[in-house]
C-alpha cells in the first residue's frame, strides 16, 4: 500500500481524489439494475445496533460513513470530508461535504463529527484503543471539523477511516447506546437505509437511499442472511438461494472450490490477503511468556508446511518471522519460519522447562506443571482445527497445551479488555494491520489493542518515531526495524495465512474487491449489473 504523501503547511486539497468517490460513480441503467442482492454470511448479528460488532461492520459497508475511506488500492480518499490539511500531524482540519444528509433528512454537520468522536470516547471504553490519541474536537462552523491529537500521528487518517459518524440529534439523549435498539439507532448517512432485522429468520434488509449525496447505488435492496455454519452457507449459495457468500475480512475455505467450479453460474476470484489468517499471540506482560527464548521455542515446534497444506492447499505461503504481510509498504524479507524440533527442545531445556516426573510433559522451573492455555474462538472451525494441530506440535516438545474455546464475545472481552489470556490464536484484518502506526503496532503495542501486550520502550520508541516523521527514508528504516524486532522477539507469529477466495453470482458483473470490506465494496454497490 503506497500512502506516502507530502504534508504541506497550506491546505492539502484532494480534489483529484474526489473523482474516486461515489459522486462520480454511476449506478446501473434501469435495465441493468439489480432489484435485490442476497448476501449470506456466518457473521452473527445480535442487535440492530451500531455497537453490535457485526451490525457495526455492515453499517459501515451500507448505511454509515466516516470522514475518509479506503479505496480499492488501500489508499485514503475523501468520504464525508472533501479535503483536509495538517501542518504538524497533530492538528487535523477536515472540510465537510455540503450535500450530505442523514437518512431522516437532517444535514450532516461538523457538530455531528465532534459529537460522534466525543460520544464514542465517553460511552465505549474500547474506542480508546484506537482513537484514544484524540485530545479534543472542534466545530468552528457547520462544515469544518478540527481534530487535535495528543501527539503527532502520521497514520491518523487510517485510524479515523473506520470511525462511523452518528447523528447528534438522535443520540444526544441516549445514555446507554449498546442497549438502544430503536430503529433510529441505525440511521446513518450512507447509500443504504436500514429497513428491518428479522431476528427469527436471521435476515437484515437494507434499501437504497434515494437522497444519497452520491450516485444512487446500482442495487435497489440488499438482504443479508445469516447462517449457522459455512456448510449451510455454501449449500445455499450452490442452490442459488443467495448471490454472495461473504465473510468480513476473510474468504471461503479452499475445500469448497472444486464443487463451485462445476457451476457455470458461479465465478471465483482470488485476492491477496492484506491481513493474516491465523496468528499465535503471547501475553508478554505475564510470566513465563515475557521470555523471548520461550516464545522462540514455541515457534520452532510448529510444522508450517503441514499447516499451509492443510488449511490453504496452494492458496497460502509459509510465513516469515517478520510477521508483516508481503505487499505492505516497506516490507522486508526476514527468515522463513521452519519447524526444528531439536532446537525447540534445546531452548526449553536451557530455560529449565524439563520433564521431571517422566510423563513426557515438561514442568516449569518451579516444578509446577507447564500447561499453558491456548484461547481461540469456538465459532471459527478452522481456528479450532488449527488449535488442535498446535496442541499436537507442542506435545511433541513436551508442552501440555490446554485449548480454551470461547465464543466471539467472550474472546473479544478477554483479548481487548481483560487481557487475561496467556496464549491466543486469532487472525488480523487489513485495517488492524494499519491501525496504530501501522505494521501491526495496534495489535502489539499495549497502548492500543495490545493483544501481545508489548510495553518494551525500544519497541514503543520505534512506533512513536514512525508516527512523528514524514521522511520516506526514515519511515522505511523504521519499518524495517519493527519487522526485525518481530523476527527476533516474536511477541506473536503467523502460523498460516492464505489468499482471499471469493465466489460470487456470475450472472452479475461489476464486482470489485476492497482490502477493508472485500467484495462488498463501494465499487460493487455502485457498479454491479446484469452480465
Amino acid at each position: 500500500m503506497n500512502r506516502e504523501f507530502l504534508l504541506l503547511s497550506t491546505a492539502l486539497v484532494l480534489l483529484n481524489l474526489i473523482g474516486t468517490g461515489w459522486a462520480a460513480e454511476n449506478g446501473g441503467s434501469d435495465g441493468d439494475r439489480i432489484p435485490m442482492l442476497k448476501v449470506g454470511t456466518i457473521n452473527q448479528i445480535n442487535e440492530a445496533n451500531p455497537w453490535d460488532y457485526y451490525f457495526g461492520v455492515y453499517s459501515m459497508i451500507f448505511s454509515h460513513q466516516g470522514l475518509v475511506r479506503f479505496n480499492n488500492e488501500g489508499d485514503i480518499v475523501p468520504e464525508l470530508a472533501t479535503s483536509w490539511e495538517t501542518d504538524d500531524l497533530q492538528k487535523w482540519t477536515f472540510h465537510l461535504r455540503e450535500d450530505a444528509n442523514w437518512h431522516d433528512g437532517q444535514p450532516v454537520t461538523a457538530n455531528d463529527i465532534k459529537f460522534s468522536i466525543d460520544y464514542n470516547l465517553e460511552k465505549d471504553p474500547l474506542s480508546k484503543s484506537y482513537i484514544g490519541s484524540i485530545d479534543s474536537v472542534e466545530a468552528p462552523d457547520k462544515k469544518t471539523a478540527i481534530i487535535n491529537l495528543k501527539k503527532p500521528d502520521y497514520n491518523f487518517l487510517n485510524t479515523i477511516a473506520v470511525v462511523k459518524m452518528i447523528p447528534e440529534h438522535i443520540f444526544q439523549s441516549v445514555d446507554e447506546p449498546k442497549k438502544y435498539n430503536d430503529k433510529n439507532a441505525a440511521i446513518g448517512c450512507g447509500p443504504y437505509k436500514f429497513v428491518s432485522f428479522d431476528r427469527d429468520a436471521g435476515i437484515v434488509t437494507y434499501q437504497a437511499n434515494e437522497n444519497y449525496w452520491g450516485a444512487i447505488p446500482a442495487i435497489d435492496a440488499i438482504e443479508l442472511r445469516m447462517f449457522k455454519n459455512p456448510d449451510a452457507l455454501m449449500l445455499a449459495f450452490q442452490k442459488g438461494e443467495i448471490d454472495l457468500p461473504y465473510y468480513y475480512s476473510k474468504g471461503i475455505s479452499y475445500y469448497y472450490v472444486p464443487k463451485l467450479l462445476e457451476n457455470d453460474d458461479i465465478g471465483i476470484e482470488v485476492y491477496p490477503e492484506r491481513g493474516i489468517t491465523n496468528v499465535l499471540w503471547f501475553n508478554t506482560a505475564i510470566a513465563p511468556f515475557d521470555n523471548k527464548e520461550l516464545r522462540q521455542a514455541f515457534s520452532y515446534a510448529v510444522n508450517y508446511e503441514e499447516l499451509k497444506n492443510m488449511f490453504t492447499a496452494g492458496y497460502g505461503t509459509v510465513p516469515s518471522a517478520g510477521w508483516v504481510p508481503n505487499g505492505t509498504l516497506y516490507y522486508i524479507e526476514t527468515r522463513s519460519l521452519t519447524q526444528d524440533i531439536n532446537k525447540s527442545r534445546a531452548l526449553l531445556d536451557s530455560l529449565d522447562f524439563k520433564d521431571i516426573d517422566g510423563d513426557g510433559l515438561r514442568e516449569m522451573p518451579d516444578k509446577a506443571k507447564f500447561q499453558p492455555k491456548l484461547l481461540t474462538r469456538s465459532d471459527l472451525p478452522d481456528s479450532v482445527r488449527a488449535a488442535e494441530m498446535l496442541k499436537k506440535y507442542f506435545a511433541e516438545v513436551g508442552i501440555d497445551m490446554q485449548i480454551d474455546l470461547a465464543d466471539k464475545s467472550t474472546h473479544g472481552q478477554i483479548m481487548d479488555e481483560k487481557k487475561t489470556h496467556e496464549v491466543s490464536l486469532a487472525g488480523t484484518t487489513f485495517w488492524g494491520m494499519t491501525m496504530g502506526e501501522g505494521y501491526g503496532s495496534g495489535y502489539t503495542d499495549t497502548r492500543n489493542y495490545g493483544w501481545s501486550m508489548v510495553s518494551d520502550p525500544k519497541y514503543q520508541s520505534m512506533v512513536d518515531d514512525l508516527g512523528m516523521t514524514q521522511d520516506k527514508d526514515k519511515r522505511k528504516d523504521l519499518a524495517a526495524e519493527i519487522q526485525n524486532y518481530y523476527a527476533e522477539e516474536m511477541p506473536q507469529f503467523t502460523i498460516y495465512s492464505m489468499n482471499i477466495i471469493q465466489p460470487y453470482n456470475a450472472l452479475y458483473a461489476g464486482w470489485e474487491y476492497n482490502p477493508l470490506h472485500g467484495i462488498l465494496s463501494y465499487g460493487t454497490l455502485s457498479n454491479l449489473h446484469k452480465a
